[in-house]
């Protein structure tokens, strides 16, 4: 079970991390934009002083990470990368993690955008579909908590 409070989920990537958080009743997921991450190549663990700015000043009760399964739900290299983040993110910042399947987030991320019908620079703004895809994901959370159990928050899959 996860405390009551905003929630906070992260699509977790090697140049740039998708932030989308909850309203403290968690009834809506908003997309909260991106954070770069320090440079390219960087340690899974080396995160970005904006990002523990920023769980400091949301104050999550959790924190979704997005976990990228192969499509036979195996855990190959990219996977544990963004498990080596979500455990660096706990140690920094004391706030627990929720790991969580975000297969095709992007892809279903991008198809949103589309339907969006934005302009073509805004379509095409640099970690759009990153902080989209986090809150699609942060969505699917809150209605998997909703449907599996009536008034508590359990962890995701």
């Amino acid at each position: 079970m996860t405390p009551a409070g905003r929630l906070m989920a992260l699509d977790y990537g090697r140049r740039r991390i998708g932030v989308a958080v909850t309203d403290p009743t968690r009834t809506i997921a908003a997309p909260r934009g991106v954070i770069e991450r320090p440079r390219r190549g960087a340690p899974a663990s080396a995160l970005p002083h904006a990002l523990v700015a920023l769980v400091a000043e949301v104050e999550p009760s959790a924190i979704l990470v997005g976990i990228p399964f192969a499509m036979d739900g195996t855990a190959g290299a990219m996977a544990e990368e963004a498990r080596t983040f979500a455990r660096a993110l706990r140690e920094a910042t004391g706030v627990g993690t929720i790991e969580w399947d975000e297969r095709l987030s992007t892809a279903r991320a991008e198809r949103e955008i589309l339907a969006m019908q934005l302009p073509r620079a805004k379509r095409e703004q640099k970690g759009r579909a990153d902080e989209v895809a986090a809150s699609l994901m942060l969505s699917a959370y809150l209605r998997s908590t909703a449907t599996s159990t009536v008034g508590a928050d359990t962890e995701g899959p």
